[in-house]
């Protein structure tokens, strides 16, 4: 099942209080879900067996060059996202501000700055919540994965909620995203997108931010 971005921006027809809205339901969710997700970080890394180690090194040394961050200077590197991004919105800075939410669970020595193995956990929580919060919020029937009308909703969705935030200079990086094949084939079935799958679209569809931020 594939959509193009021009098809769904030809089919848009939210306003703009429409477009806010599920702004503001997808970062409620992403609140809801955060603390108990992160908190579970050690098993969804080990579950990930070192598939995402190249993304996360680069994350990291986006953010660094040296051994370790501070809260601040991952708000700063989340700034840089935010601009890439949703720069219509700076104060948005959803990476930013999970780090600051989070940060006295991932600082497990509470020596006040994450090592490149806590930010490892920050990591995985951090994409763990964005891919379960986009399945809440578009799972109409509740059965913990997105499927037929459930998928093209959240394309629609995010294509509206990008248009809204971002300016087009952005476009060369977004469109790719938006033009994707829905799913993921880590149950062999690219008709349908369960929480895992989201989180690893989010983490692949973010590597090219990493680089050129």
């Amino acid at each position: 099942m594939k959509f193009s971005a021009a098809l769904l921006a030809a089919s848009a027809s939210a306003t703009s209080a429409d477009i806010s809205g599920q702004l503001v339901a997808a970062d409620t969710h992403f609140w809801t879900n955060a603390a108990s997700i992160t908190s579970n970080a050690d098993s969804v890394l080990k579950s990930w067996g070192g598939k995402f180690d190249k993304a996360m090194d680069e994350a990291f040394h986006m953010c660094t060059k040296g051994a370790f961050v501070a809260v601040d200077t991952i708000w700063e590197c989340g700034k840089k996202v935010t601009a890439a991004t949703f720069d219509k919105n700076p104060s948005f800075n959803l990476m930013g501000r999970y780090a600051t939410s989070q940060f006295n669970t991932l600082d497990t020595n509470a020596d006040g700055k994450l090592t490149f193995n806590e930010f490892k956990r920050g990591f995985a929580g951090f994409f763990s919540t964005v891919g379960s919060t986009l399945v809440d919020i578009y799972d109409a029937d509740g059965n913990g994965r997105l499927e037929g009308q459930e998928n093209h909703a959240m394309h629609v969705g995010l294509n509206n909620i990008w248009d809204e935030f971002s300016s087009d200079k952005n476009r060369d990086l977004i469109n790719p995203i938006l033009n994707t094949w829905v799913g993921s084939d880590l149950d062999k079935n690219v008709d349908t997108l369960s929480k895992a799958e989201m989180t690893e679209q989010a983490i692949l569809h973010s590597v090219p931010y990493f680089e050129s931020a």
